[in-house]
């Protein structure tokens, strides 16, 4: 699947879905982040508690680091792709206003990626 982006890469309706449900949210493409990173209201909006998530991950963010609550959500899906059981992290990225979080290794290493910045798209298979 080819999809067109910009700088910085902002992948538009994202399906995220838990056991209440599914959303459709836009995300910021980042080959930098280990997993993939959602706010706790979409978590909570799916039908997960991250207050009450056990597992955690440390994580740097510009303020040091912190703890953030792990968990696997039941699927990520874009276009016609879909990653099942995908690790996230639950953190709220303050400075990220028109996007829910980051999509990190967690999701992208269940397919082949090319980012082609000069042609403006990104491709999984």
């Amino acid at each position: 699947m080819r999809l067109p982006v910009g700088i910085p890469l902002i992948v538009r309706n994202v399906k995220i879905t838990g056991p209440k449900g599914s959303v459709g949210v836009d995300l910021i493409f980042d080959t930098g982040s280990a997993f993939t990173a959602l706010s706790w209201s979409l978590l909570k909006i799916i039908g997960y508690d991250p207050a009450v998530i056990t597992e955690r991950q440390e994580i740097v963010t510009a303020n040091g680091v912190i703890e953030a609550p792990k968990l696997r959500v039941d699927s990520v899906v874009i276009g016609n792709v879909k990653a099942r059981e995908v690790e996230v992290i639950c953190h709220d990225i303050p400075e990220l206003v028109e996007v829910r979080g980051l999509l990190g290794l967690s999701f992208l290493k269940h397919f082949r990626t090319v980012i082609d910045y000069k042609e403006g798209y990104l491709e999984l298979s």
